[in-house]
Protein backbone atom coordinates (compact mmCIF):
# COMPACT_ATOMS: atom_id res chain seq x y z
CA UNK A 1 0.00 0.00 0.00
CA UNK A 2 1.46 3.70 -0.69
CA UNK A 3 2.69 5.64 1.86
CA UNK A 4 0.36 8.22 1.46
CA UNK A 5 -1.95 6.13 3.50
CA UNK A 6 -0.25 6.28 6.61
CA UNK A 7 0.82 9.04 8.96
CA UNK A 8 3.81 9.57 10.59
CA UNK A 9 4.55 6.80 13.06
CA UNK A 10 6.84 9.63 14.89
CA UNK A 11 6.48 10.72 18.20
CA UNK A 12 4.98 14.20 17.41
CA UNK A 13 2.27 12.15 15.56
CA UNK A 14 1.62 9.74 18.20
CA UNK A 15 1.70 12.61 21.31
CA UNK A 16 -1.43 14.44 20.04
CA UNK A 17 -4.11 13.03 17.40
CA UNK A 18 -4.88 14.56 14.17
CA UNK A 19 -8.56 13.73 13.95
CA UNK A 20 -9.68 15.63 17.00
CA UNK A 21 -8.73 18.94 15.46
CA UNK A 22 -9.74 18.31 11.85
CA UNK A 23 -13.15 19.50 10.93
CA UNK A 24 -16.63 17.57 9.27
CA UNK A 25 -16.15 19.66 6.22
CA UNK A 26 -12.81 18.97 4.51
CA UNK A 27 -11.79 19.39 1.05
CA UNK A 28 -9.15 16.85 -0.54
CA UNK A 29 -7.18 16.86 -4.03
CA UNK A 30 -8.71 14.67 -6.93
CA UNK A 31 -5.39 12.93 -7.22
CA UNK A 32 -2.92 11.86 -4.40
CA UNK A 33 0.03 13.65 -6.50
CA UNK A 34 -2.24 17.02 -5.41
CA UNK A 35 -4.80 17.06 -8.89
CA UNK A 36 -5.61 20.86 -8.90
CA UNK A 37 -9.52 19.87 -8.84
CA UNK A 38 -11.03 19.53 -5.14
CA UNK A 39 -13.10 17.09 -3.78
CA UNK A 40 -15.86 18.01 -0.58
CA UNK A 41 -16.01 15.25 1.99
CA UNK A 42 -18.46 16.03 4.63
CA UNK A 43 -17.67 13.41 8.07
CA UNK A 44 -21.63 13.29 8.70
CA UNK A 45 -22.39 12.04 5.41
CA UNK A 46 -19.25 9.88 4.42
CA UNK A 47 -17.73 9.39 7.70
CA UNK A 48 -15.41 6.44 6.22
CA UNK A 49 -13.77 8.68 3.07
CA UNK A 50 -13.61 11.10 6.08
CA UNK A 51 -11.32 9.28 8.48
CA UNK A 52 -9.40 7.57 5.80
CA UNK A 53 -7.98 11.10 4.25
CA UNK A 54 -7.55 11.91 7.61
CA UNK A 55 -5.83 9.14 9.07
CA UNK A 56 -3.26 9.58 5.92
CA UNK A 57 -0.20 11.17 5.27
CA UNK A 58 -1.87 14.08 2.90
CA UNK A 59 -2.61 17.82 3.48
CA UNK A 60 -6.21 18.61 4.61
CA UNK A 61 -8.05 21.42 3.40
CA UNK A 62 -9.79 23.16 5.71
CA UNK A 63 -11.03 26.32 4.44
CA UNK A 64 -11.60 27.68 0.71
CA UNK A 65 -12.43 30.81 -0.43
CA UNK A 66 -11.42 32.85 2.96
CA UNK A 67 -14.32 31.38 4.60
CA UNK A 68 -17.42 33.02 2.24
CA UNK A 69 -20.53 31.13 0.95
CA UNK A 70 -19.69 28.98 -2.07
CA UNK A 71 -21.36 30.19 -4.73
CA UNK A 72 -22.78 27.25 -7.64
CA UNK A 73 -19.97 26.97 -10.38
CA UNK A 74 -17.08 29.18 -8.15
CA UNK A 75 -13.81 27.52 -8.48
CA UNK A 76 -12.42 26.91 -5.25
CA UNK A 77 -9.39 28.30 -3.71
CA UNK A 78 -7.50 26.77 -0.19
CA UNK A 79 -7.21 29.35 2.27
CA UNK A 80 -6.40 27.16 5.46
CA UNK A 81 -5.35 23.62 6.05
CA UNK A 82 -3.72 21.09 8.04
CA UNK A 83 -0.74 20.04 6.36
CA UNK A 84 0.90 16.82 5.25
CA UNK A 85 2.34 15.24 8.20
CA UNK A 86 5.00 13.85 7.29
CA UNK A 87 6.22 17.60 6.32
CA UNK A 88 5.44 19.65 9.09
CA UNK A 89 7.19 16.34 11.28
CA UNK A 90 9.98 17.67 9.17
CA UNK A 91 9.81 21.30 10.43
CA UNK A 92 9.21 20.52 13.56
CA UNK A 93 12.35 18.26 14.22
CA UNK A 94 14.24 21.02 12.28
CA UNK A 95 12.77 23.40 14.90
CA UNK A 96 14.49 21.38 18.17
CA UNK A 97 12.18 22.53 20.82
CA UNK A 98 13.00 22.18 24.16
CA UNK A 99 11.50 21.55 27.50
CA UNK A 100 10.83 24.99 28.72
CA UNK A 101 11.00 26.75 25.68
CA UNK A 102 9.08 29.63 24.93
CA UNK A 103 7.09 29.22 21.04
CA UNK A 104 6.17 31.87 18.56
CA UNK A 105 3.83 29.92 16.05
CA UNK A 106 2.32 31.90 13.07
CA UNK A 107 -0.79 30.36 11.28
CA UNK A 108 -3.18 28.55 14.17
CA UNK A 109 -4.98 26.51 11.87
CA UNK A 110 -7.00 24.36 13.38
CA UNK A 111 -4.62 24.03 16.43
CA UNK A 112 -3.41 20.72 15.84
CA UNK A 113 0.36 22.05 15.82
CA UNK A 114 0.08 24.11 18.50
CA UNK A 115 -1.05 21.18 20.74
CA UNK A 116 1.86 18.87 19.70
CA UNK A 117 4.75 21.97 20.56
CA UNK A 118 2.87 22.51 23.86
CA UNK A 119 3.15 18.68 24.56
CA UNK A 120 6.78 18.99 23.75
CA UNK A 121 7.72 22.18 25.47
CA UNK A 122 6.01 21.03 28.55
CA UNK A 123 4.16 22.69 31.79
CA UNK A 124 7.60 25.19 32.07
CA UNK A 125 7.17 26.36 28.34
CA UNK A 126 4.78 28.78 26.57
CA UNK A 127 3.19 28.12 23.07
CA UNK A 128 1.73 31.22 21.40
CA UNK A 129 -0.03 30.85 18.43
CA UNK A 130 -0.84 33.45 16.06
CA UNK A 131 -3.84 33.32 13.30
CA UNK A 132 -5.31 36.25 11.26
CA UNK A 133 -8.25 35.03 10.15
CA UNK A 134 -11.02 35.33 13.32
CA UNK A 135 -13.02 32.31 12.80
CA UNK A 136 -9.91 29.92 12.23
CA UNK A 137 -8.69 31.72 15.40
CA UNK A 138 -11.71 30.46 17.13
CA UNK A 139 -12.07 27.09 16.00
CA UNK A 140 -8.18 26.89 17.05
CA UNK A 141 -9.02 28.28 20.29
CA UNK A 142 -12.15 25.56 20.67
CA UNK A 143 -10.11 22.36 19.71
CA UNK A 144 -7.51 22.84 22.10
CA UNK A 145 -9.25 24.00 25.15
CA UNK A 146 -11.45 20.46 24.39
CA UNK A 147 -8.20 18.78 23.96
CA UNK A 148 -6.53 20.82 27.24
CA UNK A 149 -3.92 22.20 25.95
CA UNK A 150 -2.19 25.45 27.43
CA UNK A 151 -1.41 26.96 23.80
CA UNK A 152 -2.37 30.44 23.28
CA UNK A 153 -4.26 31.63 20.37
CA UNK A 154 -4.25 35.18 19.21
CA UNK A 155 -5.92 36.83 16.82
CA UNK A 156 -3.43 38.86 14.54
CA UNK A 157 -1.59 39.61 11.72
CA UNK A 158 1.16 36.52 11.90
CA UNK A 159 4.19 38.71 10.62
CA UNK A 160 3.90 41.46 13.28
CA UNK A 161 4.22 38.53 16.42
CA UNK A 162 3.02 38.50 19.61
CA UNK A 163 5.42 41.13 21.39
CA UNK A 164 3.31 40.71 24.92
CA UNK A 165 4.88 37.20 25.02
CA UNK A 166 8.35 37.43 23.45
CA UNK A 167 11.27 36.90 23.81
CA UNK A 168 10.68 32.99 22.24
CA UNK A 169 13.84 30.75 21.67
CA UNK A 170 11.76 29.10 18.76
CA UNK A 171 9.46 30.54 15.89
CA UNK A 172 7.86 28.39 13.17
CA UNK A 173 5.71 29.75 10.76
CA UNK A 174 2.96 27.39 9.07
CA UNK A 175 2.34 30.21 6.50
CA UNK A 176 5.20 30.90 3.91
CA UNK A 177 6.75 34.30 3.65
CA UNK A 178 8.08 36.52 0.60
CA UNK A 179 12.37 36.88 0.40
CA UNK A 180 12.66 39.44 4.19
CA UNK A 181 12.08 38.05 7.69
CA UNK A 182 9.82 39.96 9.44
CA UNK A 183 11.18 42.50 11.38
CA UNK A 184 8.98 41.63 14.26
CA UNK A 185 10.41 37.92 14.11
CA UNK A 186 14.09 39.01 14.33
CA UNK A 187 13.14 41.34 17.35
CA UNK A 188 10.89 39.27 19.19
CA UNK A 189 13.57 35.70 18.91
CA UNK A 190 15.87 35.34 21.93
CA UNK A 191 19.36 35.26 21.19
CA UNK A 192 20.93 31.76 20.11
CA UNK A 193 17.44 30.96 19.05
CA UNK A 194 15.83 29.65 15.73
CA UNK A 195 13.21 30.37 12.93
CA UNK A 196 11.61 27.44 10.56
CA UNK A 197 9.67 29.02 8.23
CA UNK A 198 8.45 28.31 4.40
CA UNK A 199 9.99 30.77 2.43
CA UNK A 200 9.99 31.89 -1.42
CA UNK A 201 10.03 34.46 -4.19
CA UNK A 202 7.38 35.25 -6.98
CA UNK A 203 9.50 33.48 -9.33
CA UNK A 204 10.63 30.60 -6.60
CA UNK A 205 7.52 28.59 -4.99
CA UNK A 206 9.13 28.03 -1.48
CA UNK A 207 11.55 26.19 0.11
CA UNK A 208 12.00 25.98 4.12
CA UNK A 209 14.37 28.51 5.74
CA UNK A 210 16.12 27.50 9.20
CA UNK A 211 17.69 30.63 10.39
CA UNK A 212 19.74 31.02 13.56
CA UNK A 213 20.44 33.93 15.58
CA UNK A 214 23.47 35.05 17.06
CA UNK A 215 24.39 36.37 20.77
CA UNK A 216 24.06 39.74 18.93
CA UNK A 217 20.70 38.81 17.47
CA UNK A 218 21.68 39.10 13.97
CA UNK A 219 19.81 35.99 12.64
CA UNK A 220 22.00 33.56 9.49
CA UNK A 221 19.68 30.90 7.54
CA UNK A 222 20.12 28.19 5.34
CA UNK A 223 17.30 27.04 2.48
CA UNK A 224 16.72 23.12 1.83
CA UNK A 225 13.49 21.36 0.35
CA UNK A 226 10.74 21.78 -1.68
CA UNK A 227 7.79 22.49 -0.29
CA UNK A 228 4.48 25.01 -1.28
CA UNK A 229 2.61 26.79 1.78
CA UNK A 230 -0.11 29.34 1.39
CA UNK A 231 1.11 32.33 1.50
CA UNK A 232 0.66 35.06 4.85
CA UNK A 233 -2.64 36.60 4.17
CA UNK A 234 -1.23 40.23 4.49
CA UNK A 235 1.39 39.34 1.35
CA UNK A 236 -1.31 37.57 -0.84
CA UNK A 237 -1.17 40.82 -3.12
CA UNK A 238 1.87 39.87 -3.69
CA UNK A 239 0.37 37.43 -5.93
CA UNK A 240 -1.22 39.34 -8.10
CA UNK A 241 0.04 39.53 -11.39
CA UNK A 242 0.49 42.58 -14.11
CA UNK A 243 -1.55 41.61 -17.36
CA UNK A 244 -1.00 44.65 -19.77
CA UNK A 245 -4.55 45.19 -22.11
CA UNK A 246 -4.86 43.06 -25.25
CA UNK A 247 -3.83 45.94 -27.60
CA UNK A 248 -0.37 46.53 -25.74
CA UNK A 249 0.37 42.61 -25.66
CA UNK A 250 -0.36 42.47 -29.79
CA UNK A 251 1.82 45.79 -29.88
CA UNK A 252 5.20 43.76 -28.65
CA UNK A 253 6.70 42.24 -31.66
CA UNK A 254 7.44 38.48 -31.21
CA UNK A 255 11.73 38.06 -31.05
CA UNK A 256 13.33 35.36 -32.07
CA UNK A 257 15.96 33.67 -29.13
CA UNK A 258 18.77 32.02 -28.80
CA UNK A 259 16.94 28.92 -27.31
CA UNK A 260 15.86 25.84 -28.50
CA UNK A 261 14.65 22.35 -27.06
CA UNK A 262 13.95 21.94 -23.63
CA UNK A 263 17.20 22.25 -21.45
CA UNK A 264 16.68 26.12 -21.36
CA UNK A 265 13.21 25.76 -20.14
CA UNK A 266 14.16 22.71 -17.56
CA UNK A 267 17.02 24.62 -16.15
CA UNK A 268 14.90 28.07 -15.59
CA UNK A 269 12.35 25.99 -13.93
CA UNK A 270 13.36 23.46 -11.85
CA UNK A 271 13.94 24.42 -8.37
CA UNK A 272 16.57 22.19 -8.11
CA UNK A 273 18.85 23.66 -11.33
CA UNK A 274 18.61 27.50 -11.99
CA UNK A 275 15.46 28.39 -10.75
CA UNK A 276 16.09 29.33 -7.30
CA UNK A 277 19.80 31.20 -8.32
CA UNK A 278 17.66 33.01 -10.91
CA UNK A 279 15.33 34.10 -7.78
CA UNK A 280 18.40 35.42 -5.87
CA UNK A 281 19.83 37.32 -9.06
CA UNK A 282 16.12 38.70 -10.21
CA UNK A 283 14.02 40.99 -8.12
CA UNK A 284 9.89 41.00 -7.89
CA UNK A 285 9.61 39.11 -11.41
CA UNK A 286 6.27 36.99 -11.06
CA UNK A 287 5.81 33.78 -13.04
CA UNK A 288 2.31 32.22 -14.80
CA UNK A 289 2.80 28.70 -16.76
CA UNK A 290 0.85 27.68 -18.99
CA UNK A 291 1.58 24.25 -20.81
CA UNK A 292 0.62 23.44 -23.91
CA UNK A 293 -1.20 27.12 -24.60
CA UNK A 294 -0.29 26.77 -28.23
CA UNK A 295 -0.42 23.29 -29.30
CA UNK A 296 0.94 19.78 -27.87
CA UNK A 297 4.52 20.82 -25.56
CA UNK A 298 4.06 24.11 -27.29
CA UNK A 299 4.61 26.46 -23.65
CA UNK A 300 3.44 29.80 -22.31
CA UNK A 301 5.48 30.96 -19.98
CA UNK A 302 4.75 34.33 -18.52
CA UNK A 303 6.71 37.32 -16.53
CA UNK A 304 5.42 40.59 -15.03
CA UNK A 305 6.38 42.95 -12.67
CA UNK A 306 3.67 44.98 -11.10
CA UNK A 307 5.48 47.74 -10.12
CA UNK A 308 7.32 48.71 -13.46
CA UNK A 309 4.28 47.49 -15.22
CA UNK A 310 6.83 45.01 -17.19
CA UNK A 311 5.67 41.54 -18.60
CA UNK A 312 6.75 39.20 -21.00
CA UNK A 313 5.23 35.77 -22.49
CA UNK A 314 8.05 33.21 -23.86
CA UNK A 315 6.73 30.84 -26.58
CA UNK A 316 8.38 27.68 -25.92
CA UNK A 317 8.00 24.73 -28.72
CA UNK A 318 10.29 21.44 -26.96
CA UNK A 319 9.94 19.57 -29.99
CA UNK A 320 9.86 21.42 -33.00
CA UNK A 321 13.77 22.51 -33.08
CA UNK A 322 12.72 25.82 -33.57
CA UNK A 323 13.73 28.47 -31.32
CA UNK A 324 11.89 30.04 -29.03
CA UNK A 325 10.06 33.36 -29.27
CA UNK A 326 9.47 36.31 -26.66
CA UNK A 327 7.40 39.53 -26.37
CA UNK A 328 8.25 42.19 -23.87
CA UNK A 329 6.46 45.38 -22.73
CA UNK A 330 7.91 47.61 -20.19
CA UNK A 331 10.97 49.05 -18.95
CA UNK A 332 12.23 45.72 -17.23
CA UNK A 333 12.92 43.27 -20.15
CA UNK A 334 12.33 40.24 -18.23
CA UNK A 335 13.27 37.55 -20.54
CA UNK A 336 16.78 39.58 -20.60
CA UNK A 337 17.05 39.81 -17.34
CA UNK A 338 15.90 36.13 -16.75
CA UNK A 339 19.23 35.21 -19.82
CA UNK A 340 21.32 37.06 -17.70
CA UNK A 341 20.36 35.23 -14.75
CA UNK A 342 20.78 31.69 -16.42
CA UNK A 343 24.21 32.34 -17.53
CA UNK A 344 25.41 34.07 -14.62
CA UNK A 345 24.19 30.65 -13.15
CA UNK A 346 25.73 28.23 -15.50
CA UNK A 347 29.20 30.64 -15.04
CA UNK A 348 29.77 30.25 -11.63
CA UNK A 349 29.53 26.35 -11.89
CA UNK A 350 25.44 25.95 -11.75
CA UNK A 351 25.33 26.53 -7.35
CA UNK A 352 22.49 24.62 -6.37
CA UNK A 353 19.88 25.83 -3.41
CA UNK A 354 22.13 24.53 -0.67
CA UNK A 355 25.12 26.81 -1.33
CA UNK A 356 22.60 30.16 -0.43
CA UNK A 357 21.74 31.54 2.41
CA UNK A 358 20.06 34.60 3.92
CA UNK A 359 21.40 37.10 7.22
CA UNK A 360 19.46 39.69 8.63
CA UNK A 361 20.55 42.08 11.22
CA UNK A 362 18.18 43.73 13.29
CA UNK A 363 20.49 46.51 14.77
CA UNK A 364 20.24 48.43 11.39
CA UNK A 365 17.60 46.63 9.52
CA UNK A 366 20.19 44.92 6.76
CA UNK A 367 18.96 41.54 5.37
CA UNK A 368 20.29 40.32 2.29
CA UNK A 369 20.72 37.16 0.13
CA UNK A 370 24.44 35.64 -0.53
CA UNK A 371 26.06 32.52 -2.22
CA UNK A 372 28.71 30.29 0.52
CA UNK A 373 29.63 33.12 2.92
CA UNK A 374 26.98 36.11 3.76
CA UNK A 375 30.06 38.32 2.78
CA UNK A 376 29.37 37.22 -1.16
CA UNK A 377 25.94 39.21 -1.31
CA UNK A 378 23.98 37.76 -3.90
CA UNK A 379 21.03 40.83 -3.55
CA UNK A 380 19.81 43.41 -1.23
CA UNK A 381 16.36 42.67 0.33
CA UNK A 382 16.50 45.74 2.91
CA UNK A 383 18.88 48.08 3.26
Amino acid sequence: MSSRRYLPTDPWTSEVPREPFIPDRIWVYSEPNGGRDLIEINRVTDPERWSAEVAANVPIITQVNMGKPIEPGETLVPTSSCSMPSLVTDMLDALGPQPGDGILEIGAGTGWNAARLAVRVGGGGHVVTVEVDPELAETALKNLAEFGSTACVVTADGLQGCAEDAPYERIIATCAIRERIPVAWLDQLSPGGRIIAPWGTEFFTGCMLTADADDEGCVTGRFSGDLAFMRARSQLHAFYDYEPAVEVKRSAPWETTSHTGTETLDAVLDPSRARFAISTRVPDLGLTIAWDLFGDRHHSIELDDWATKSWAQLAAHMDSGEPYEVRQHGPRRLWDEIEAALTWWQDHDQPGMDRFGITACPSDGRQWLWLDDPDHSMRVLVH
